[in-house]
C-alpha cells in the first residue's frame, strides 16, 4: 500500500513538473498583434492597442536657408538676412494596462524652435513649449483583423515665446510695460478614435483622427485643435525572417506643439526604419518632413526632421 501511495506521489511530482515547464516555455508576445501581424509605434501617431508600454521620441530638425526681408518700424527696415531654425521635441509616455478593454497613460513633451545665429533668433524669437497629458485608451471593437480603440484625454502645455523684434517695436512705440518674454499656459480637453488593420502578416494599416479644445496661446481666444492620419507598413519578419519593418504615413494637424504660436495646420509625412527582431520593444529611425507657418517669411516652409523612437512593452 506505502508503494502504492510513493508511486502516485512521484507521478504527480512528475506531471506538476512537466506542466510548469511546458508553462514557463510558453510565452506570449507582448508586441501588439492582429492576424499575425505585429504594429509599429510612430512618432506623432498614437496606437491603438491596449498595453503597458514605455515611449520615448527624441526628434531633430532644420528649416532650409531663409531669406528673410526686412524688419519694418516707422517707414524703415532695420534687418535683412538669411539663417535657419533648428527644432527640437521630446516625447516621453508611459501606460497602464488595466483590463483587456482598458487602459490609461500619461505623457510629457517638450518642442522648441530656436534660430542658428543671432539674426534668426531676433527675426523668430526663442520658442518653447512643454506640458503633459494624461487620458484614457478605451477598447472598442477587435477582431482577428480589426482592432479600434477610443480616447479620453486632458492636455496642459505651457508656451514660452521670447520675440525681440516685438520688444524693441513695444520700445519705440513707447509701450510702458514691453515684455520679451511671453508665458502662456493652455489648458484642452479632448477626445479621438485610432484603429489598426492586418492584411495579412506582412501587411498592415493604422489610422488616427482626434478633436481637442480649450484655451490657445493668445490669451484672449479659444481654439479647437485637430489630428487625423494613416499609416501603413510592411513587416520583412514572418515572411522572409529579416526583423525589419517599414512604415510610411501621413498626418494633417494643427497641434500646439508642432505649429507653435503662429496656429494654423502642417501636413506631415513620416517614414520609419525599425528593427522588428524583439516580442518586448520596438526600436527605429523615422524620419518626417512637414510645413509651418513662421513669423519672419509669408510662406510655409517645410522641415526635415529625424526622431529616434523607442518602446517598451511590460
Amino acid at each position: 500500500m506505502k508503494k502504492c501511495i510513493y508511486l502516485v506521489l512521484i507521478l504527480l511530482i512528475s506531471a506538476f513538473d512537466v506542466t510548469a515547464q511546458t508553462e514557463g516555455t510558453v510565452t506570449k508576445k507582448k508586441i501588439p498583434m492582429l492576424n499575425g501581424h505585429t504594429f509599429p509605434t510612430v512618432g506623432y501617431f498614437r496606437s491603438s492597442f491596449i498595453n503597458t508600454s514605455l515611449s520615448v521620441n527624441v526628434g531633430f530638425g532644420t528649416t532650409p536657408k531663409l531669406k528673410i526681408p526686412g524688419v519694418i518700424i516707422d517707414d524703415h527696415e532695420i534687418f535683412s538676412f538669411e539663417g535657419q531654425l533648428v527644432f527640437v521635441d521630446v516625447f516621453v509616455q508611459y501606460q497602464q494596462r488595466f483590463t483587456p478593454w482598458l487602459a490609461l497613460y500619461f505623457s510629457g513633451k517638450m518642442a522648441g524652435r530656436v534660430g542658428t545665429d543671432m539674426s534668426t533668433i531676433l527675426a523668430d524669437g526663442i520658442n518653447t513649449i512643454t506640458g503633459g497629458e494624461i487620458g484614457w485608451l478605451i477598447r472598442i471593437v477587435e477582431r482577428d483583423k480589426f482592432n479600434l480603440s477610443g480616447t479620453l484625454n486632458i492636455v496642459n502645455l505651457n508656451g514660452n515665446f521670447i520675440n525681440v523684434t516685438e520688444y524693441i517695436k513695444e520700445i519705440i512705440d513707447n509701450n510702458p510695460y514691453p515684455s520679451l518674454s511671453k508665458n502662456v499656459p493652455a489648458l484642452l480637453v479632448g477626445a479621438g478614435v485610432r484603429g489598426a488593420y492586418a492584411f495579412n502578416p506582412t501587411f498592415g494599416l493604422q489610422f488616427q483622427t482626434g478633436l481637442a479644445f480649450g484655451e490657445s496661446f493668445e490669451r484672449t481666444e479659444s481654439q479647437a485643435y485637430f489630428s487625423a492620419g494613416v499609416m501603413g507598413d510592411v513587416d520583412f519578419k514572418p515572411k522572409y525572417n529579416v526583423p525589419i519593418g517599414l512604415a510610411l504615413g501621413y498626418t494633417l494637424t494643427s497641434a500646439p506643439e508642432i505649429v507653435m504660436s503662429e496656429g494654423g495646420a502642417s501636413n506631415l509625412f513620416s517614414g520609419k526604419f525599425g528593427y522588428t527582431g524583439s516580442d518586448e520593444f520596438e526600436l527605429g529611425l523615422q524620419f518626417t518632413y512637414y510645413d509651418v507657418q513662421l513669423k519672419s517669411v509669408e510662406s510655409k516652409q517645410f522641415i526635415k526632421k529625424v526622431l529616434l523612437t523607442l518602446k517598451f512593452y511590460f
